[in-house]
């Protein structure tokens, strides 16, 4: 279905005052039908019809002002969100009940933040406050266990410095990620007939804190960062159905995770060749129940990735790119494959990049496909992805009447929006 949106903005001064004001207004409606002729050599024959409908609308305003103060300026604001999402679902079969859910949810909040320059280091300080109010409706009733209120305070620290070609930079932050709409769904889903998927509504928002150091030297950089999550959203499996002999994937909230990443890389330039290359870990720390034993999900992946550009005669631009990545874990997902991939693409422009042409070859072995085992206590799925990302694409692009953008506006809602 079309989606509707729209953001108004204002962007200006009152003396050393600065002011940034946004509004974004989002709509859209959505439907989905599913058909599935299932045959069987152990049950009946059947056809299952599912059809799944929802509304989805936000409004969302952000007020920002600054002014100097001392050594740099202080920032303080608001921002206000209001929700409602809701989805009438049904099915033709008895084990998947209809289902007719509602969220309705408000989201204000007040900040402040403030900047020192001290010679050549830089200290900033920040505060956020947060009031939600979540009620959840089911066939039109409010739904007092499931419908909740928070009230947060999250504080934020950076620091920067620079002593000659060194730039260093440590920061810290606290903040909530709220599930995402689908995810707090209450509805039971059909896959097949062993397989069945839903959401949680008692599901709780995710505290993050995360302490993260950067560096750079010349053409070289570092990056570190931890995060502990607090009451992260994962999936479960669970026995479903009369005679347990189905299985039912749910979001649950993780109890807490460490996990930490760490980056490095640099960027050169030999004649016309300029490659870059960054190196990556990602690890965490969890252990969870599988098969009545504890089973530790710690294992590292690494990233590996190698860019090039190549300046070729006539100002066209060859890209080549490679990224492989070692089988890790993220919560109780773990890729059971490594997957790689190469890109490659050659660009030229004309009548002073009016005229571009673009020709890009995505996946060039078909290697990118990614496998994952789910593990739980009761259950494991082994998902296989056999769809291919190769692809090639040939694009021509003319701009007419080219000026600045002189688009200013910084959007509201901005964290709301990816929870549809």
């Amino acid at each position: 279905m079309p989606r509707h949106y729209a953001n108004l903005y204002y962007n200006g001064q009152a003396g050393k005052l600065s002011i940034d004001f946004n509004a974004d207004i989002l709509w859209y409606k959505s439907r989905e039908l599913s058909l599935s002729d299932e045959l069987s050599e152990m049950g009946e024959n059947r056809t299952v019809n599912t059809v799944s409908t929802s509304h989805n609308r936000m409004f969302a305003e952000k007020l920002v002002v600054s002014h100097p103060l001392w050594r740099g300026q202080i920032q303080a604001g608001e921002e206000y969100t209001n929700t409602r999402t809701s989805n009438i679902f049904t099915a033709n079969i008895p084990e998947v009940p209809d289902a007719d859910n509602r969220v309705d949810e408000s989201n204000i909040a007040a900040f402040v933040e403030m900047a020192q320059q001290f010679g050549s280091l830089n200290i900033g300080v920040g505060l956020r406050y947060e009031h939600v109010k979540f009620d959840y409706y089911e066939t039109g009733r409010l739904r007092d266990g499931q419908s909740k209120t928070y009230n947060n305070l999250f504080p934020s620290l950076n620091v920067a410095a620079q002593t000659g070609p060194v730039r260093m930079g440590l920061n810290y932050s606290g903040k909530t990620v709220r599930p995402g709409y689908g995810q707090l769904d209450g509805a039971v889903s059909y896959i097949n007939r062993l397989t069945f998927e839903t959401g949680n509504p008692y599901l709780k928002p995710t505290k993050m804190q995360t302490v993260e150091y950067m560096a750079q030297w010349r053409q070289f950089f570092a990056q570190l960062s931890y995060t502990y999550f607090k009451d992260g959203v994962y999936h479960i499996t669970e026995p479903y159905g009369a005679d347990g002999e189905a299985t039912i994937i749910r979001t649950a909230n993780l109890d807490h995770r460490h996990y930490f990443q760490a980056f490095l890389g640099g960027q050169f330039k030999v004649g016309i060749w300029q490659p870059r290359v960054n190196v990556g870990v990602m690890k965490q720390w969890l252990s969870l129940p599988v098969n009545g034993e504890t089973m530790k999900m710690n294992n590292p992946g690494f990233l590996v990735q190698w860019m090039n550009a190549v300046h070729l005669p006539y100002d066209i631009w060859l890209n080549v790119d490679a990224q492989l990545m070692s089988r890790s874990w993220d919560n109780n997902m773990k890729l059971s494959n490594t997957p790689w991939h190469v890109n490659a693409k050659i660009y030229k422009g004309f009548l002073n990049n009016a005229l571009s042409v673009t020709l890009e070859a995505k996946d060039l072995f078909n290697s990118s496909r990614r496998d994952m085992i789910m593990y739980s206590d009761a259950v494991q799925i082994v998902q296989k992805n056999f769809s291919t990302g190769r692809s090639v694409m040939l694009t021509l692009q003319y701009r007419f009447n080219t000026t600045r953008d002189r688009y200013r506006g910084t959007g509201a809602g901005n964290s709301e929006k990816s929870r549809f």
